[in-house]
């Protein structure tokens, strides 16, 4: 859709002539106004503080449950001109509930080239189906939220929409979070609303595809919400019923507390019987024999995970050796989720692989093999990634700047006695500034 428009360079004079004096109005102003100030950073200058008027803190509801209840038509979300249109018939009818804003003061030193690229000048394109996820969250309403968490919601539907949070994204939620006044518990608990609201939107249909379960578990994984939230939810809607056959020599481990016999005197009988008793769950256990196959039990949740049959106690000690027998809770092997330390991609792979949930992707094993052959030849590499805060975590504003002040190094010039900064390296340090290196050569040139 975006293919052929101008760069935001290109634009930024015609952007900047239309923004100032005028007072910004927008649903989840935060992130617009951030949006905004980022793209005129890279370019040199500043928009300004954010002084304009924020339409979801008036009426505290995203912007498709804001229009319906103010009986706005709203077709094709998340379009820009949708949006927009949207959001400034919602601002007429809300005007007098919203905090008053300011004119922005928008810089004037950006050329204005005026090349525009409308919509109905280019061929028609067939867009394809939005990203599973975001399809998922555009479906949420976050019911009940402060509008302070809401809006951070609302930047997390858009950061996780590719189930992967890289390392701009996560500074980003870590700042934002920390200007919305959200305390790292908040922002725990709300990583924890979305993906639940995220499952109840995958399970409404009372289905749970292939596709579906793993994007809900890596979401889980990119904001370090334990996974095992989002199994027990789903678990009932990807089990199937299905008949176990007894064999001699098939491994059985017992849960729960039988109404009529001890622990002691199954294993007797199951062994009587021909079974090889456990006493815990592994990737090669036939079953699981359970007092309550509803149980949730450490050891029948383990079951579920690896796709292990679940059975009846009592239906075990009916059985004979080469009959059949119900199993319960008996579904697809759950999975788990790899993510790259350094770029923090994830995958996800069976629950009963060998792997280990921190893994290098392909690409960063290549990168960590370089660096590796550039430091044992002292050639300077960069200094570690930023903090993840543990496995799939968020780092929290605070700790970003505290690796920042580890990352960056003041140099001092022995010419001119200036001071700059860089990002700390390994090797010699400069002991000389970039313009007095450049005045050296120029007069050795001369």
């Amino acid at each position: 859709m975006v293919s052929a428009a101008p760069t935001f360079e290109d634009v930024a004079g015609d952007i900047a002539v239309r923004l100032h004096g005028a007072c910004l109005v927008a649903h989840n102003l935060p992130f617009d106004h951030r949006m905004l100030s980022n793209e005129f950073e890279r370019l040199g200058t500043d928009l300004g503080t954010r002084v304009g008027v924020d339409t979801l803190s008036a009426t505290g509801s995203r912007l498709t449950d804001a229009c319906t209840t103010h009986g706005i038509p709203f077709v094709g979300a998340h379009r820009a001109l949708t949006d927009a249109v949207a959001t400034a018939h919602l601002f007429v009818q809300i005007a007098d509930r919203c905090k008053p804003g300011a004119p922005l003061a928008a810089p004037s030193s950006h050329l204005r080239c005026g090349r525009v690229c409308r919509r109905e000048d280019t061929a028609p394109v067939h867009l394809p189906d939005p990203p599973l996820v975001m399809y998922l969250a555009s479906r949420l309403s976050h019911t009940g939220v402060e509008v302070a968490m809401l809006q951070y919601l609302e930047v997390v539907g858009r950061a996780v929409a590719d189930v992967h949070l890289d390392r701009e994204e996560r500074e980003f939620l870590a700042t934002l979070a920390g200007q919305l006044g959200l305390t790292e518990a908040q922002t725990a608990q709300s990583h924890r609303r979305f993906v639940n609201d995220l499952v109840a939107a995958a399970v409404a249909d009372n289905e749970v595809t292939d596709e579906e379960y793993e994007a809900l578990v890596r979401v889980a994984s990119a904001l370090d919400v334990d996974q095992a939230m989002v199994d027990a939810r789903v678990h009932p809607l990807r089990s199937h019923a299905l008949a176990v056959m007894l064999t001699a020599g098939a491994t059985v481990v017992f849960t729960g507390e039988h109404r009529a016999y001890e622990r002691d005197e199954l294993t007797q009988m199951a062994t009587a019987m021909g079974l090889e008793v456990q006493t815990g769950v592994s990737k090669s256990t036939d079953m699981v024999a359970a007092a309550d196959p509803a149980s949730n039990s450490g050891k029948a949740a383990k079951a579920r995970r690896y796709g292990i049959p679940i059975v009846d106690v009592d239906d075990l000690l009916r059985a004979s050796v080469g009959e059949a027998m119900p199993a319960h809770g008996t579904g697809q092997a759950a999975l788990k989720v790899i993510t790259c330390p350094d770029c923090y991609s994830t995958s996800a792979v069976p629950a009963t692989s060998s792997a280990t949930a921190n893994k290098r992707c392909s690409e960063c094993a290549a990168i960590a093999a370089t660096t590796s052959a550039a430091m044992s030849d002292g050639v300077p590499v960069p200094p570690p990634p930023p903090p993840q805060g543990g496995p799939g975590r968020v780092p929290t504003a605070g700790m970003l700047a505290a690796w920042r002040g580890r990352s960056m190094e003041t140099l001092t010039c022995g010419a001119c006695g200036g001071k700059w900064e860089r990002q700390r390296v390994r090797g010699r340090k400069p002991v000389l500034c970039k313009a007095c290196i450049r005045a050296a050569q120029t007069s050795a040139s001369d």
